[in-house]
């Protein structure tokens, strides 16, 4: 190896390190990582400055994951058959960058090439009728056969039939507990064949449990690194449509499989094709629908946080800012913050602040629970 391409190496790695120190930091979701990154020039700069910056009145202070805690996880990961791949890794689906808030990191195992082919999401409940289960089996199986990837969650019910109509053309399994961690048990067998001809996906740290709600955040993946979402025989309390709730955000498709008018099961399918989801009875109007949800897509550029936002210019001279001068926007926020939200970009014409010391402002609140941010607009808590 020479000279230049090890440094090449030894660079990358310690980028790669540093990344997933931060990922793996308490506190540091991915908005307040790509917030963070318009505030510090590298995440080197993140690491070293951001515990002073992001104090709270001495308290919540903000410690960084380890050296050694990532590095045991990658070993760990490697040991098992798994690699972590992070947001600016070239392995990292593209259709997941453009969500408002994409996974950090991604522990991967199996065939990592069907990140980057075309996916449609089947899902529904754990305890699906017989009939929706086969139905959702067939459709996979449908839509596989047309070149098609099928993402679900490796749950019971509809996700399981969804991995096994689709696992011979490619299915991905995206979990909500660290990948050596199958949940539920009875998946084990179904996990190692879509490990040997799919690919199994997670955010979440190596051993991690598959808690509540990591159900939750994993569904916003599933929806994420598809095209669109096919709702198969969701009642009205279905996790099923947090997915489809996900898929609109983002602005992807919602297919919704109809039920009888009285049937509770399909309370919540009906509800979203009143709502405007595309009524689905085959992959025949799916199919026709994806041409358009293509061309959507490639104009759709939703993501306030990396692509839009970290466009402005970093603030080199970050480290001879005055804290206080941070206390004073902090508490300038705090005080005329209310109910309603309102845009960053507002916040930093109304303060005519720079937008530096906002954003750190806006971290710290965050941190302390005092304030919520989404899709680029802050709301009191």
């Amino acid at each position: 190896m020479n000279n230049t391409k090890a440094n090449h190496d030894s660079s990358y790695y310690k980028n790669k390190i540093d990344f997933i120190r931060l990922a793996r930091t308490k506190n540091i979701g991915p908005a307040t990582f790509f917030r963070l990154l318009k505030i510090f020039p590298t995440i080197a700069d993140i690491i070293e400055k951001a515990p002073e910056f992001l104090k709270i009145n001495n308290s919540k202070v903000i410690q960084i994951c380890s050296i050694n805690d990532v590095e045991k996880e990658i070993e760990m990961s490697m040991k098992y058959g798994a690699e972590i791949i992070t947001f600016f890794d070239d392995e990292y689906p593209a259709l997941l960058k453009e969500i408002y808030d994409p996974a950090l990191t991604l522990t991967i195992k199996g065939n990592k090439s069907l990140l980057h082919k075309e996916t449609i999401a089947v899902v529904g409940p754990r305890n699906a009728s017989f009939h929706a289960c086969q139905f959702a089996e067939k459709i996979a199986n449908d839509l596989s056969q047309n070149d098609i990837i099928i993402a679900s969650g490796l749950a019971k019910g509809i996700d399981a039939a969804a991995h096994k109509g689709s696992l011979d053309k490619g299915t991905v399994a995206v979990i909500a507990g660290g990948i050596d961690n199958i949940y539920p048990h009875e998946n084990k067998y179904l996990y190692n064949k879509i490990f040997e001809k799919g690919l199994i996906i997670t955010e979440q740290a190596f051993g991690a449990a598959p808690r509540g709600s990591n159900f939750i955040q994993r569904n916003r993946i599933i929806s994420g690194i598809s095209y669109g979402v096919v709702v198969v025989e969701a009642g009205m309390q279905s996790g099923s449509l947090a997915t489809a709730r996900f898929a609109i955000d983002q602005g992807r498709e919602v297919f919704a499989v109809p039920g009888f008018p009285s049937d509770p099961k399909a309370f919540g399918c009906n509800m979203l094709i009143e709502d405007g989801a595309i009524f689905t009875r085959g992959a025949d109007r799916v199919l026709v629908e994806i041409n358009s949800a293509r061309k959507h897509l490639k104009n759709f550029n939703y993501n306030t946080n990396f692509n839009n936002e970290n466009k402005t210019t970093h603030n080199p001279s970050i480290d001879i800012l005055d804290i206080n001068d941070v206390n004073i926007v902090r508490n300038e926020i705090q005080k005329k913050i209310g109910f309603v939200a309102v845009s960053i970009e507002e916040i930093i014409s109304l303060t005519e602040m720079p937008a530096s010391l906002v954003n750190i402002a806006l971290v710290q609140l965050e941190l302390a629970d005092i304030i919520s941010i989404k899709h680029g607009k802050v709301i009191k808590k």
